[in-house]
């Protein structure tokens, strides 16, 4: 086996392993968004690293294109379905996508949760 052949089944065994290890961790993972964390890699990662070996391997420019095409679809779609299934999850354990104000979910950068007022409430005034 020369070199060459060498560099695509590595990238190859890469993507499947990295597959394994992914499928491992949504059984082991207990919550659904949790398990979310491992769907992701195999869509994005694995599909870059089976491109690389295709350019690599395959001599005709129509094979890099559509594969090419294919991935670059994986990694934008991959990001909306990841979103669109926490937000699913979170309707249905909570029965609503807004955060109410007794969760305390801090908002990143600001000293405040989300949920609560912008402005102090007036005080001494009716």
């Amino acid at each position: 086996m020369s070199v060459h052949g060498v560099v695509v089944a590595v990238l190859l065994g890469l993507a499947v392993g990295l597959v394994l290890i992914c499928a491992v961790g949504v059984m082991v993972m207990r919550d659904p968004l949790q398990r979310l964390h491992y769907v992701s890699p195999p869509a994005t990662l694995c599909a870059v690293l089976i491109t690389v070996a295709v350019v690599l391997d395959q001599p005709q420019k129509q094979a890099w294109l559509k594969t090419l095409l294919v991935t670059g679809v994986l990694c934008l779609m991959n990001a909306v379905v990841t979103h669109a299934t926490a937000r699913a999850v979170r309707v249905r354990e909570r029965g609503r996508w807004q955060a109410a104000a007794d969760e305390r979910i801090p908002i990143v950068g600001q000293r405040r949760y989300v949920g609560q007022d912008d402005e102090e409430p007036s005080r001494g005034r009716e």
